[in-house]
């Protein structure tokens, strides 16, 4: 669950995210609100009061996503950001930075490059982020996203182990900090 305030509220507003596949998406939109509910709140008991907003599924959305892979991002006079350019597993939660990162990068390359030459910058500029982005949402989602349960508690150990270590630590909180290639 994340928990945000809009630019003009005052009042905190939550998202809940639940992670099925596309293609259960009609088969669970067709069973009771309340079965739905009962497992989360067995899950996090804490997300019943926010649940009881919910009234129907409509007032749910399905979101969508796949991977894009580029190996160029511009061509002349055109170049891509954002998920047009690298769209990819929300796993890691780097969609907003990345797309961001892209846009500042462009900007600067604009600003010091004639058009022609800051757009091949932009893109010799985004490589390696992109890349390793890239890279490491397609080799955890199958981790994170498995109908397989047995990769569960490997996955759960791993990380829970992995944490504890400096170098791993490190290397976790800078790939989730979007720190990675820039």
């Amino acid at each position: 669950m994340m928990e945000s305030r809009g630019l003009d509220q005052t009042e905190a507003l939550t998202s809940l995210f639940w992670s099925i596949r596309l293609d259960q998406d009609a088969r669970w939109r067709a069973e009771p609100l309340d079965v739905w509910k009962a497992r989360i709140v067995s899950l996090v008991p804490q997300a019943e009061g926010w649940l009881q907003q919910i009234e129907t599924g409509d007032q749910i959305l399905t979101a969508r996503y796949g991977d894009v892979r580029q190996w160029s991002w511009h061509k002349e006079g055109l170049v891509l950001l954002g998920d047009a350019a690298h769209a990819m597993s929300p796993q890691l939660g780097q969609g907003v930075n990345l797309a961001l990162r892209d846009a500042s990068t462009l900007a600067q390359c604009l600003e010091r490059y004639p058009m022609s030459e800051a757009l091949a910058r932009y893109s010799a500029a985004r490589r390696l982020q992109l890349t390793y982005y890239s890279w490491a949402t397609r080799g955890l989602t199958p981790l994170f996203q498995s109908d397989f349960d047995g990769l569960a508690l490997p996955r759960r150990w791993v990380f829970r182990t992995l944490q504890h270590l400096p170098p791993a630590r490190w290397a976790m909180t800078r790939t989730m900090a979007g720190w990675v290639g820039r």
